[in-house]
C-alpha cells in the first residue's frame, strides 16, 4: 500500500473512532465499585490529559512508530513465515479448540454467578457475559441465562460450534438492546470472536469433527475471508473505542485501577503510564481494523493484558474471548489460508 494512501487511512479511521466515542463505563466497571466510578467520573483529570501539546505530541510519536514497523512489514511477515507459521500448520485446529473453550468458560461462569464484578459475592448474581451486566431486575433474566447455558455447554462439547459463533454475534446486539449504551463497550469483543467460531469451527476435540457433522461448514467455507477480515475489525475497532472514550477521555478510572493493584511505574509518573497504555491501544486497535501487522499486535495486546492480568490479581477468564481471538489471529495472521485448520475444511467440497 502507497504511504500516502495508508496514512490517510489511519488517520481517517482514527477519526471516525473518536467522533464514536463517548463517555461511559468500560471494563473498570469490573474492578471498581459503582461509588469509586461516580466520584472518579467527576474528580480532575490530569493536565497531561487535557494538554493539546502534549496529547498531539503523543499522537505524532505513535503514528511515527507504527509508520516505522509498517516500513518493516515485508522484513515481519518473512520472519513470521520462518518462526510461525510452520507451527501454526500443525497445531492450526488448536486455535477453534482455545477460542471455544474460552468462550464457554465465560459463558458458563456468567449463567452461574462465577465471574462477579467488585463487590460481588461469587455465586450469587447471574451475569449477560461480562461482570458488570449483572441479571438483577430484568426482565429476560430467566431466559438470558438459560440461553448462555446452552451455547456454553455446546462450545464446550464443541456441538453445532458455528451456530454458537452465529449466536454470539447475536448476543452482541441482544445486549444492546437490554442493557442499552452500556453494553456496547463489549459487543464487539464478542461479535468479532463469534465470527471467527464461524469461520473456523470446532477445531481439535470437537463432536463436530468428530462425527463430520458440522452444520454450517459449506456457508462458512466460502464465506471466511469476509468471516476472517471481519473479526479483524470488530475486534479493532473494540480496541480503539475502549481506548478513547475510557482510557483517554476518562483517565481518572485506568489511574485508579493501576494505583489499586500498584503497578510499577518504572520511574514514570502514573499519568504517563496511563496514557503510553492508552496509546499502545488505540494504535494497536487501528491496525487491526486496516489488517496490518496482525500477528505482532495480536502479540502485544496479549502481553498487555496478561501483563495487567498479573500486576492486578485480575482473573484471565475475564478476558477468555480476547485471548482466544487474538490467538487464533497469532496462529492464522492476517490472511486465513486454504485449505485451513481441522478436518472439516479438507473434507468440504464446493461445486
Amino acid at each position: 500500500m502507497h504511504f500516502r494512501t495508508f496514512a490517510w487511512r489511519f488517520i481517517a479511521t482514527i477519526s471516525f473512532l473518536v467522533i464514536l466515542a463517548t463517555s461511559a463505563d468500560a471494563h473498570e466497571a469490573w474492578l471498581l465499585t459503582p461509588s469509586e466510578i461516580e466520584e472518579l467520573s467527576v474528580a480532575p483529570i490530569p493536565p497531561l490529559f487535557r494538554s493539546r501539546l502534549f496529547l498531539g505530541i503523543a499522537a505524532t510519536m505513535g503514528f511515527a512508530v507504527s509508520l516505522f514497523a509498517l516500513r518493516l512489514e515485508a522484513s515481519i511477515t518473512q520472519l513470521e513465515d520462518r518462526l510461525i507459521a510452520p507451527f501454526s500448520r500443525g497445531f492450526a485446529d488448536v486455535a477453534p479448540l482455545f477460542l471455544r473453550l474460552g468462550l464457554a468458560s465465560m459463558l458458563l461462569l456468567a449463567a452461574f454467578g462465577g465471574l462477579p464484578r467488585h463487590g460481588t459475592s461469587m455465586w450469587t448474581t447471574p451475569t449477560f457475559l461480562v461482570p458488570d451486566m449483572q441479571l438483577v431486575g430484568i426482565a429476560l433474566a430467566g431466559a438470558l441465562t438459560l440461553v448462555q447455558l446452552i451455547v456454553g455447554f455446546l462450545l464446550l462439547l464443541g456441538l453445532l460450534t458455528r451456530i454458537c459463533g452465529a449466536a454470539l454475534v447475536g448476543f452482541s446486539m441482544l445486549g444492546l438492546a437490554v442493557f442499552g449504551s452500556a453494553f456496547g463497550s463489549y459487543g464487539l469483543h464478542f461479535a468479532g470472536p463469534g465470527l471467527i467460531v464461524i469461520a473456523l469451527g470446532g477445531g481439535r476435540f470437537s463432536l463436530d469433527q468428530a462425527f463430520h457433522s458440522d452444520l454450517g461448514q459449506k456457508v462458512a467455507f466460502r464465506s471466511r475471508k469476509f468471516l476472517w477480515r471481519g473479526a479483524q475489525i470488530l475486534i479493532g475497532i473494540g480496541f480503539v473505542y475502549l481506548g478513547i472514550a475510557y482510557k483517554l477521555l476518562q483517565p481518572t478510572l485506568l489511574i485508579a485501577i493501576l494505583e489499586h493493584g500498584e503497578m510499577p511505574t518504572f520511574g514514570l509518573p502514573m499519568p504517563v503510564v496511563a496514557l503510553v497504555m492508552t496509546g499502545v491501544e488505540i494504535l494497536c486497535g487501528a491496525l487491526l481494523v486496516l489488517g496490518r501487522l496482525v500477528r505482532p499486535v495480536a502479540l502485544a495486546i496479549l502481553g498487555a493484558i496478561t501483563f495487567l492480568a498479573v500486576v492486578l490479581g485480575e482473573t484471565p477468564l475475564f478476558h477468555a474471548n480476547l485471548y482466544g481471538a487474538l490467538l487464533a489471529m497469532l496462529l492464522i495472521g492476517r490472511h486465513l489460508p486454504l485449505p485451513f485448520g481441522s478436518v472439516q475444511f479438507r473434507r468440504v467440497r464446493v461445486a
